[in-house]
């Protein structure tokens, strides 16, 4: 007898009606099948209490073949640790008969707001997911440190003032220094800056780190970007610190300037004046110029400045003098667009004449051919005058009376440039490198301890930049 196809199609759809997604909706009830997840403790960075963490992910695996019911998710102890979970684009605390099929994954989102607790050191705080699948028991333990800090908003500096704070001190709006007023920052003061914030000096800073404690100015974001890739390593993340024409007699000691826009930019000031001492400091990871100075005066002693979209540091007129510093540009974040050390005495038609910039004791090194961009006048009336003695120089070699012991080489002996991607350098030397022992020791008399606190002047003869290798140092680092 002859079907109809017709009766047949319709005998098909009840079917399919009767038994929706036969082969996948038998959930089993077997205890002995469990979840898998992507970490079993999500730890988050210390946090700012009171302000929002990123949102970190952890994922939940079913990596059996049967399909599984999870019969409730819950943040354990949401009432009070802070925590937030949403389990696929659902926001709460408590959710039921999840399902999950077989081979397959969901996202569970986590986030923090962690209470403040009044204490100037960082309190631990705890929580869990707990999930339960066919009487079976898992957990997710959560962990993140909470740090209290000190707020200040659009804070104006009209008198003399001591600033030292056991807390971060988190700058919304910028922080300003008027004329004729003095800030003081003590050591251990540690400056997170928002968004686009800045330090603008009108008057006069005084930053006084020390070794074991430094003066620190980053950018407020405590998260990553990547799990191997903390914001904090980033550049780019607020403005820098100004110091305008009037201001003049800023000392800066041990101090850490990194992750900005720029780092210090000097306005234009009287040049027999001393507008910056800066000592025992490290500028590192900016989007612009480091250290960029204008027709003032500065010394500069036994700093690292390093990494800079633009120059490390750029020098537009002045009287300067650099001794034992390390200039290395290795910026890999983006298109490196400068060099490690810019002079110039002549911008737009207008001069700036370079009475002296004077580099003893350095190293200049960076990732391309030639390190030193220099800008000159076609008036030769205009003064553009410099020193090198006793320096490790990656450029074009030159001879004259202006250089005195240059050792001419590209040298990327340092212990660490960025070899996984993950923004970590480390400029101190290696055993190869052409640094060691070039130095002059009349220039080390001023700075006998290098940025690591070693002494420089008791073996054959300092090294070159702000770190003295020493091969007991080298040996524990292998």
């Amino acid at each position: 007898m002859k079907r109809n196809p017709v009766y047949i199609l319709l005998f098909l759809l009840a079917s399919l009606a009767l038994c929706p997604a036969c082969d996948d909706e038998n959930f089993s009830a077997n205890p002995s099948l469990t979840l898998a997840f992507s970490h079993d403790t999500l730890r988050m960075d210390t946090v700012l209490t009171g302000i929002g963490t990123a949102t970190s992910i952890l994922k939940v695996y079913n990596r059996n073949k049967e399909s599984l019911v999870i019969s409730s998710i819950i943040l354990a102890d949401a009432a009070n640790s802070g925590f937030r979970i949403n389990v696929d684009a659902m926001k709460g605390n408590s959710f039921t008969d999840v399902e999950i099929r077989g081979k397959d994954s969901l996202f569970i989102f986590v986030e923090a707001t962690l209470s403040p607790q009044d204490s100037d050191e960082p309190i631990f705080r705890k929580d869990s997911i707990v999930f339960i699948t066919n009487t079976n028991r898992q957990d997710v333990k959560l962990q993140a440190y909470g740090q209290d800090f000190v707020s200040l908003r659009k804070k104006e500096i009209t008198q003399d003032t001591l600033i030292t704070s056991p807390r971060p001190i988190v700058i919304y709006d910028s922080l300003s220094v008027k004329e004729g007023a003095k800030l003081t920052i003590g050591a251990g003061t540690r400056f997170y800056f928002h968004g686009k914030s800045s330090i603008q000096v009108h008057g006069q800073l005084v930053a006084e780190g020390t070794l074991e404690s430094p003066v620190v100015f980053r950018g407020d974001r405590t998260d990553r970007m990547f799990s191997n890739l903390p914001y904090d390593r980033l550049p780019g993340q607020w403005d820098g610190i100004r110091f305008h024409t009037s201001s003049y007699e800023n000392s800066l000691n041990f101090v850490d300037i990194h992750g900005g826009i720029y780092g210090i930019r000097c306005d234009s000031a009287a040049v027999d004046r001393k507008k910056l001492t800066l000592t025992n400091s490290v500028i590192r990871q900016v989007s612009g110029n480091g250290l960029e100075m204008t027709s003032c005066q500065a010394t500069i002693g036994n700093c690292e400045i390093s990494n800079a979209g633009n120059n490390c540091v750029s020098l537009l007129g002045g009287d300067y003098e650099f001794v034992h510093c390390t200039l290395a540009n290795y910026y890999s974040w983006d298109i490196k667009k400068g060099v490690a050390l810019a002079l110039g005495n002549e911008r737009q038609d207008i001069v700036y004449p370079i009475t002296m910039a004077a580099f003893r004791n350095c190293i200049i090194a960076g990732s391309s051919s030639d390190e030193i961009s220099g800008s000159r006048s076609e008036d030769s009336s205009i003064p553009f005058n410099y020193y090198f003695s006793y320096c490790l120089v990656n450029s074009t070699k030159e001879e004259n009376d202006k250089i005195v012991n240059v050792v001419w080489k590209k040298d990327d002996n340092f212990l660490l440039i960025d070899k996984k991607g993950e923004q970590l350098f480390d400029f101190q030397l290696t055993p190869k490198s052409a640094a060691i022992d070039i130095g002059l020791v009349e220039d080390a008399r001023n700075y006998p301890l290098d940025l690591k606190g070693m002494p420089r002047t008791e073996d054959k003869a300092p090294d070159a930049g702000c770190y003295e290798w020493k091969e007991k140092e080298e040996e524990g680092n292998e």
